[in-house]
């Protein structure tokens, strides 16, 4: 290590990891910047937090910083990621456990509206900028969908008797999304959240999924087949 400079020139650490000159591995380091991270997209938001928002909020220093990461926009990344696989991997052991497709949805329902009580205004904040189309966190909502689509697929499958389009779970799953969004919303964007809210949202969503999977009636529209079943059907 370098000699320390005079104490008369010494300027003050601008980071907490950085007193006394202890050192911190990449692993700690990251963790201290998400959870640093967490907190500044909570207050500020993406667009208008900065790195030096971050950099004080997680204690590290700036070239710490740019050794793990290129942007604000990369934590946002992290960050959001890290919620989706926890959540895809909630929704495996679901899935996994639980044979009844209607019971595998309802669950996956329960375990995201936890998440989003918990962690309202950050999912709020993510969320939304996930949203955005020139986003860098775009592409992973829109893959965490098809992702969980995919998983949900064989149990819908078995229950319809038929090979059910994918489009159909994708854009359920998109609207049930949109029901947490309006709640969070009215949740002061989510930074007061009740439990009452929570519950009728709920309610929506299980009504919108079992309605849309498993509705039977008169006037309810037939079952949308998967495209490739559609072109193997023979014609009349």
């Amino acid at each position: 290590m370098p000699p320390s400079a005079p104490p008369a020139k010494r300027r003050a650490a601008p980071a907490r990891a950085r007193a006394r000159g202890v050192q911190i591995g990449p692993l700690v380091a990251t963790a201290m910047v998400l959870q640093g991270a967490a907190t500044v997209f909570a207050e500020h938001g993406v667009r208008a937090a900065s790195v030096s928002h971050l950099l004080v909020a997680s204690g590290i220093s700036r070239r710490t910083f740019y050794r793990l990461f290129d942007s604000k926009e990369d934590v946002a990344l992290a960050l959001y990621k890290m919620g989706v696989d926890r959540l895809l991997g909630e929704c495996r052991e679901i899935v996994a456990e639980e044979p009844e497709s209607l019971r595998q949805i309802e669950r996956c329902i329960d375990a995201h509206l936890k998440n989003a009580r918990a962690l309202g205004r950050l999912v709020f904040v993510l969320g939304g900028e996930a949203q955005r189309h020139e986003s860098a966190l775009h592409a992973t909502r829109m893959q965490a969908h098809v992702t969980l689509a995919a998983l949900l697929q064989p149990g819908v499958d078995q229950r319809a008797g038929l090979p059910v389009d994918p489009l159909l779970i994708e854009g359920l799953l998109l609207a049930l999304e949109g029901v947490t969004r309006r709640v969070l919303e009215a949740g002061d964007e989510g930074r007061d959240v009740r439990d009452d809210a929570v519950a009728r949202a709920r309610g929506v969503m299980v009504r919108m999924a079992t309605g849309a999977l498993a509705g039977e009636g008169r006037l309810v529209g037939p079952m949308p087949e998967a495209p490739a079943a559609r072109r193997r059907r023979p014609r009349a």
